[in-house]
């Protein structure tokens, strides 16, 4: 009697045991971009600055052209930390800091939804749909990676308090948005949620004075910051402003529209807003405080794709629990011999894990790519102009540096102090918007593109050949192309106008292809 009890204990267990390494297995493979992000070049740098200076970098020093008066780096801490973990363990203990932050990620959404009713299998599977969002925010390696752990992690804590009417847990918000304020900007997510808490439990009737009491602390102490007051006033001006340029602030429609994204993603997030209010009607959802939550960040995701993941995060916590609940409704399947299948469930699953897990392996999880070249196909994705460093390095060749957005942060770090780049994508926190806006005009070839070169002359032009801006410098009397491949390409004055010595100083050859994107030569 003793071992029938514990095999149909080990049953159920077996099977939830197996559908979990699925879901782990799915998600991990789902992180594993190996592509390093633009950005991450910026907090090398920056960290760099710090630890080498031994003071504080408050004034930009990357950039030849007019900066702002204070450098508000939002991401500083970030960068801090990031530098001395890259030069001890280079991209693979980057890479390992952001499956640990991501996996922390998915425990704190798995563990919201488990509090809240969910049972183990519907939580398993909500976060199997919601595998999106490591695709989306989990790139190697971004400041974002500690917004979206503590967003999950504060609601966790609140969704804690509401549901069990105990306060303590919610003081731990406080030195999570102490830490959280300096190492990303995104904090400003968690004392929202916190305030939407406040507003529903309120319109609710509930206790709510506690969440006041915690906003009100939280929002304190976020002014323990290398900034000050002025990192506020910084931040007001960033969230407000337009960032047509960056694809992340683009909208759902528009990133389809200009084909950032595919038909699959428009579908699936299409799909998972009408599966969400789906479940919400047919369970009659009256949590006020989590639908608040719910809505809002769906309308902040629709309108910019870099809000999507919090939809998805907010949707691996609160949907489970209507999905069990939905569930429960639906008449119970019965299959002779059940208990019997269940090993068998369990082993097909376990099998099932194998693909995604052998996917993730296969993509050399731990190792940062820097693309060299361009991708083939009518929209490239992100590649860093690799043989072009190397050439100038290589020939010594310094100065005012005028280079594609998406290649600023890279060259400050593989160049700085040999040469200082124009603009990056650094973007609001160093540079005054009419600056940022000849810049544009230039790169995009419209309005009066030729304002930038006049204001703020460069020695050296590093551009993309496909772009408009490369066609023009191209067919320019004064600029000689001294290197090109099929990624990148590189002007220099011609003799005789007007050239500070450092360009005056190059070699003017041939433009030569670069065929080694691993020399060492690339990386300081």
């Amino acid at each position: 009697m003793e071992g029938e009890k514990l095999g149909k204990l080990a049953g159920p267990r077996l099977l939830e045991g197996a559908l979990g390494l699925v879901v782990l297995a799915v998600l991990l493979n789902a992180m594993a971009k190996t592509k390093a992000d633009p950005d991450l070049w910026g907090y090398l740098a920056f960290g760099r600055l710090f630890w080498e200076t031994g003071a504080f970098p408050y004034r930009d020093v990357f950039s030849y052209v007019p900066t702002l008066p204070l450098w508000v780096y939002h991401e500083w801490l970030t960068g801090v930390l990031f530098y001395p973990l890259y030069q001890a363990l280079g991209g693979a203990g980057l890479q390992f800091l952001k499956y640990a932050v991501g996996l922390a990620t998915v425990a704190m959404v798995y563990l919201t939804a488990r509090q809240r009713g969910a049972s183990l299998v519907s939580a398993a599977l909500v976060l199997f749909l919601i595998q999106l969002f490591p695709v989306i925010g989990f790139s190697p390696v971004r400041a974002q990676i500690f917004t979206y752990c503590f967003f999950a992690t504060s609601v966790y804590l609140l969704e804690n308090a509401r549901l069990n009417q105990r306060w303590r847990g919610l003081w731990l918000l406080v030195p999570l948005q102490a830490l959280w304020c300096n190492l990303h900007g995104g904090f400003l997510s968690g004392l929202g949620l916190i305030g939407l808490y406040a507003l529903g439990e309120a319109l609710s009737r509930r206790p709510f004075r506690p969440y006041l009491r915690v906003l009100l602390l939280s929002g304190l102490v976020t002014l323990a910051n290398p900034y000050g007051w002025e990192y506020w006033h910084y931040l007001w001006i960033a969230v407000s402003m337009p960032r047509p340029e960056i694809t992340e602030w683009a909208s759902l429609w528009a990133a389809y529209q200009q084909s950032h994204i595919g038909p699959f993603e428009l579908a699936y997030t299409l799909g998972l807003i009408s599966f969400a209010g789906f479940l919400a009607v047919r369970t009659r959802w009256r949590e006020l405080s989590p639908t608040l939550s719910l809505v809002l960040v769906l309308y902040l995701g629709l309108n910019h794709l870099r809000h999507l993941t919090f939809f998805l995060l907010l949707v691996g916590a609160y949907l489970p629990a209507r999905l069990s609940k939905y569930l429960e409704t639906r008449p119970p399947a019965r299959v002779s011999g059940s208990s019997r299948l269940r090993p068998i469930l369990a082993l097909i699953l376990a099998l099932t894990a194998l693909s995604p897990a052998y996917q993730f392996l296969s993509k050399q999880p731990l190792h940062l790519d820097t693309p060299p070249l361009p991708e083939a196909g009518d929209v490239p994705g992100q590649y860093y102009p690799v043989g072009a460093v190397a050439y100038l390095r290589s020939h010594r060749v310094s100065g005012k540096l005028l280079t594609e957005f998406g290649w600023g942060e890279y060259l400050i770090w593989t160049l700085y102090p040999q040469c200082r780049v124009a603009l990056d994508g650094r973007y609001e926190t160093v540079y005054p918007p009419g600056v940022a806006a000849l810049y544009f005009n230039f790169i995009n070839q419209v309005g009066n593109s030729r304002q930038f070169l006049e204001d703020y002359p460069p020695d050296l032009i590093l551009l993309a050949p496909r772009s408009k801006a490369c066609g023009f410098i191209a067919s320019h009397p004064g600029w000689l192309r001294v290197y090109a491949d099929a990624g990148s390409a590189l002007f220099v004055r011609r003799p005789g106008l007007p050239s500070t010595p450092a360009a005056s100083a190059i070699p003017l050859r041939r433009a030569i292809s670069y065929n080694d994107p691993n020399d060492p030569a690339i990386f300081p």
